[in-house]
């Protein structure tokens, strides 16, 4: 059987998306904690925020830094981190923790949550990694824009954890 060749960035892109996701639903599995398949609530406060933290660290963040820096030209950076992070999102929405209860009241899947919460940082990131550095691919870029992605991400669970 021959074997199967893909573009750079689209395999980049779902190397990164399949460690992102994977990351994602393993975070979000341990909050199946309720009983009866009823949904979870989200801790309001910093605790809730440090539930949600790694699944939208790893679909922010990793899914714009990685592509951006194994990429050999721009074109591939950005097709890859945007592959990334849908295909990331879509299994994490697919496979991640059923519903769960916002503190608004508010009910919704867990994987929508983390992927509504993590695509701020992964556009902040693609767009720091190809607007900061000359070239806007190769490691610099991956670094800044994890930098950059990490950094929106930390203020959107912050903006998310506030008290209502």
């Amino acid at each position: 059987m021959p074997r199967l060749r893909l573009a750079p960035w689209l395999r980049r892109g779902l190397e990164a998306a399949v460690v992102a996701a994977l990351v994602a639903i393993a975070s979000l599995a341990g909050n199946r904690l309720a009983a009866g398949g009823t949904a979870y609530p989200v801790p309001s406060g910093a605790v809730g925020a440090l539930v949600l933290a790694p699944a939208v660290l790893a679909l922010g963040v990793l899914t714009c830094a990685y592509p951006m820096a194994m990429a050999p030209t721009r074109a591939d950076a950005v097709f890859g981190a945007l592959v990334a992070f849908l295909v990331a999102a879509d299994l994490t929405i697919v496979f991640g923790a059923g519903p769960m209860l916002l503190p608004n009241g508010a009910q919704l899947s867990g994987g929508a949550v983390v992927a509504l919460l993590g695509a701020a940082p992964a556009i902040v990131g693609l767009a720091a990694g190809q607007v900061l550095t000359p070239l806007g691919f190769g490691r610099r870029a991956g670094a800044v824009g994890a930098v950059l992605a990490a950094t929106v991400a930390v203020g959107v669970l912050a903006v998310a954890a506030m008290p209502r």
